[in-house]
C-alpha cells in the first residue's frame, strides 16, 4: 500500500473524530486536511470506571487513543464571589478580571484567565442569573492552539430576546464578526486583559439570528479567516429527539439520535460538556461524565438517588429526574467538588425509598487494569508509565502511555501495526515553568536513531528501551516547552536511510496572513509561501487555506519527497494544490468518481528543489478511494505517479 492509499484511508476512519488502528494515521489525516481541534476542550468525555467495559469495547473497535479523567475544577454556589473565591483556591490569577454584560440575564459576567496548579492556563467565568445560582468554571487552554479564536460559550437559550457568544483569541487578533444562518452580520468586540497571555471577543445579536460562525481579522483588519459554530461549540450531533432540558449548574440535557442508536447528551452556556449512550445502561445503572466543571449523568429509571464520594471523603449527592422524552431513563447534573476524576471513586444508586440498587467502586489502578499489558510496564523520566497491550486482539496491539498532567491527560492509547510509529503519543508537563514535552513511538527494528527536530535547528537524540517480554522497542525524547517548537521527526535506518516525518502546522497560513514578501502565484487564485515555523503556507485568494509541512531546518522541500511519496498536497474551499520534484512540468489528479484534472506545474522560486501546482477543484469531485496523481516532465513523459487507491479495511 502506498503513502497516498495510506493517508486517505486514515481520513475514512479517522470521520468519527478518532484514530484509526494505524500508529500514524491521525497525524497523516491532519497532513491532507488539517482538522481543527478545539483548544479548552476535550473531544472525549471523562471516563470513570463504569465505563471501563465501554473502553474496552472501544479499544476492540479501533476507537483510539482513548482519553481518561479529563475533568475540571470548579464549584457553584449561592453567591458569585463565593464560587468565585472557590475557583481561585488551587490557582493564580493571569491578568485582570473583566466584566461585561449579559444581554440575556441583565446580570454580569465576570471572566479572567487563571494558572491551574498542574501549571498549564485556564479561561475562568462566573454566571449570573435572573433565576437561578451563579455558577462557574475554568476551562483549560491546551497547548495545541491551532485557531486564531475559539468558542467558549453562549447565552443564548430559550425565550432569550438578545444573546451573546463569547470566547478565547490569540494575541494578534484584532477584530471579531458573528454571521447569522441567514448571511447578517453584527459586529463583536476583542478585549485585551492588561498581563493577560490571551484576548477575549464577545458579540452580541438579536436571538432570532443565532450565529452560524465568526470571522476573525488581526490588528491591522486583515482577514485571518472564520470558525463554524458548530466547529467551534465542539457538537457534532445526530437528529435532535426532544426537546431540550435545564438542570442544576446551567447544565441542559438534550436527546439525539446517531443512526438507530440514541444518545444524550448535556451542553452548558451553549457549549457541548460530554454524551452517554443509553444503551450504556444495559450494562451499568449509572454512566456519570465529568467535564468543564460539572458531573453529568443518566441512570435506569428506578435511581431516584445517585451519591459520588471519592478519595480523601469528598461527596456529592444529585436527585435524579425521570427524562420526559420517554427513553425511561433518568438524568442528574450538578457541581463538581474535586475536579478532575479520581482513582479510587465510588458510585452508589439509590430508589426512591432509599435502598440501595447499585455500587460501583473504581479501585486503584483499574483503568490500568482496563487496558493489560502485553510484556513489562516500562518507567520513564518524570514518571511517566508505557506499555503495550494486545486488548484489540492478536495482531492488533496498542502502546500506552499514562502520567500526563495536561488537561484531560490520564490513559491514552494508540492502536496498529508495532513496526514502527513516527508521529508518537505525548505527555505535557507544565512545572516547573515552561515545562516539557515527552513523546512516545514504537521504533522499528531497523531504526538505528530517532531525532526531534526544533524550528531553532536543534536535534534532539531520542532513547531507545525495551521491556522485557514487549513486542517492539519504544523510543522517547523529551523537548523543553518554549520558543522553539518541534517541527518534525527524522529517522536513520541501519542501512544509512534518513526519513522525514514532519509534523503539521494547521495555523501557519494564518499566522503569515501579514506576510507579502516571497508569496508565489499559481493558478486558481492560490498563493504560497515557505512560512514559519517549518511550514507552507497557502492563501486562495488571499484568504488563509490549509497548510502542507515545509523544510526542516537547514533543508529544502525535496528532502519531503520520496519515492514511495512523490507528492504533497491538500485543498481548500475552492482549490486543489501541492508539490512535486523538480522536472516536473504537468500534473494529473482523477478523482474516485473519474473526473480528471490537468495543471502545469511551475518551479519553486526559493530554490527548494521542488514544482508547484495548483487547480480549481472540480464540480462534484470526490477525494477518495479510486483517485491518483500522476506527474509528467516537459515532453509529456510520465515522471511520477501516486495512487489509485483503495478502500481497505484497517490492518
Amino acid at each position: 500500500m502506498n503513502e497516498l492509499e495510506e493517508r486517505l484511508r486514515a481520513a475514512f476512519d479517522a470521520r468519527a473524530q478518532t484514530f484509526e488502528t494505524r500508529p500514524d494515521a491521525w497525524a497523516r489525516m491532519r497532513e491532507r486536511r488539517p482538522w481543527r481541534r478545539l483548544a479548552g476542550r476535550t473531544l472525549v468525555a471523562a471516563v470513570p470506571v463504569t465505563l471501563l467495559a465501554a473502553l474496552v469495547t472501544a479499544l476492540v473497535t479501533g476507537l483510539v487513543p482513548v482519553w481518561l479523567g479529563g475533568g475540571r475544577d470548579g464549584d457553584a454556589a449561592s453567591d458569585a464571589d463565593a464560587v468565585h473565591e472557590r475557583l481561585m483556591q488551587d490557582r493564580t490569577a493571569a491578568g485582570e478580571e473583566v466584566t461585561v454584560d449579559n444581554p440575556t440575564e441583565d446580570r454580569p459576567l465576570r471572566l479572567w484567565f487563571a494558572t491551574a496548579k498542574a501549571g498549564y492556563r485556564e479561561l475562568c467565568f462566573v454566571v449570573e442569573g435572573a433565576d437561578l445560582d451563579p455558577y462557574g468554571g475554568c476551562s483549560p487552554i491546551t497547548d495545541e492552539v491551532i485557531t486564531e479564536g475559539w468558542f467558549v460559550g453562549s447565552t443564548l437559550r430559550d425565550g432569550a430576546e438578545t444573546a451573546m457568544d463569547w470566547g478565547v483569541a490569540l494575541p494578534g487578533v484584532g477584530g471579531v464578526t458573528g454571521v447569522a444562518a441567514d448571511g447578517e452580520k453584527f459586529s463583536g468586540t476583542v478585549l485585551r486583559p492588561e498581563g493577560a497571555p490571551y484576548r477575549l471577543w464577545t458579540v452580541t445579536y438579536p436571538a432570532r439570528h443565532a450565529m452560524a460562525k465568526i470571522e476573525l481579522v488581526d490588528d491591522q483588519g486583515r482577514a485571518l479567516g472564520e470558525e463554524s459554530r458548530e466547529r467551534l461549540t465542539g457538537q457534532q450531533l445526530g437528529t435532535a429527539a426532544g426537546a431540550p432540558v435545564d438542570l442544576p449548574a446551567g447544565v441542559t440535557a438534550r436527546p439525539y439520535r446517531q443512526g438507530r442508536d440514541t444518545e444524550v447528551t448535556w451542553s452548558r452556556h451553549g457549549a457541548h460538556l460530554a454524551s452517554a449512550p443509553v444503551k450504556a445502561l444495559a450494562r451499568n445503572a449509572v454512566i456519570p461524565g465529568m467535564e468543564e466543571n460539572v458531573i453529568t449523568g443518566i441512570a435506569r429509571a428506578d435511581v431516584a438517588r445517585v451519591t459520588i464520594t471519592f478519595p480523601g471523603g469528598a461527596s456529592n449527592d444529585f436527585v435524579t429526574r425521570p427524562d420526559p422524552w420517554g427513553l425511561g431513563v433518568a438524568l442528574f447534573a450538578g457541581e463538581n467538588p474535586v475536579g478532575a476524576w479520581r482513582e479510587g471513586s465510588e458510585v452508589v444508586a439509590f430508589d426512591a425509598g432509599g435502598a440501595e440498587l447499585w455500587r460501583q467502586t473504581d479501585k486503584e489502578g483499574a483503568v490500568a487494569d482496563a487496558i493489560p499489558a502485553a510484556g513489562e510496564v516500562m518507567t520513564l523520566p518524570g514518571g511517566l508509565r508505557t506499555w503495550f497491550s494486545d486488548a484489540v486482539g492478536p495482531g492488533r496491539t496498542t502502546i500506552c502511555l499514562s502520567g500526563d498532567s495536561s488537561p484531560g491527560g490520564g490513559v491514552r492509547c494508540q492502536g496498529g501495526a508495532t513496526k514502527n510509529s513516527p508521529h508518537p503519543l505525548k505527555a505535557v508537563t507544565y512545572l516547573p515553568a515552561p515545562g516539557s514535552t515527552t513523546y512516545i513511538g514504537v521504533a522499528g527494528e531497523s531504526w538505528e536513531s530517532v531525532r526531534a527536530v526544533l524550528s531553532d535547528g536543534r536535534r534532539l537524540d531520542a532513547a531507545f528501551l525495551r521491556g522485557k517480554g514487549t513486542p517492539a522497542r519504544i523510543w522517547h525524547v523529551t523537548v523543553p516547552n518554549g520558543d522553539a517548537v518541534l517541527v518534525g521527526f527524522t529517522v536513520r535506518t541501519k542501512d544509512g536511510r534518513v526519513d522525514r516525518y514532519p509534523e503539521t502546522n494547521p495555523s501557519c497560513g494564518r499566522k503569515a496572513v501579514g506576510t507579502e514578501a516571497g508569496r508565489q502565484s499559481l493558478a486558481a487564485g492560490v498563493t504560497v509561501l515557505v512560512a514559519e515555523p517549518s511550514c507552507l503556507a497557502f492563501f486562495e485568494h488571499g484568504e488563509p487555506s490549509p497548510s502542507l509541512p515545509g523544510p526542516l531546518p537547514g533543508e529544502r522541500l525535496s528532502d519531503l519527497l520520496t519515492a514511495e511519496r512523490p507528492v504533497r498536497w491538500s485543498y481548500g474551499a475552492t482549490a486543489w494544490y501541492g508539490y512535486g520534484p523538480a522536472g516536473t512540468a504537468r500534473v494529473e489528479l482523477r478523482t474516485s468518481n473519474g473526473l480528471t484534472v490537468t495543471m502545469d506545474a511551475v518551479p519553486d522560486q526559493w530554490d527548494q528543489g521542488v514544482t508547484l501546482f495548483a487547480a480549481p477543484i472540480p464540480k462534484g469531485a470526490q477525494f477518495a478511494a479510486g483517485m491518483s496523481i500522476t506527474g509528467y516532465d516537459a515532453a509529456g513523459t510520465k515522471l511520477w505517479q501516486d495512487g489509485p487507491m483503495t478502500q481497505d479495511k484497517p490492518s
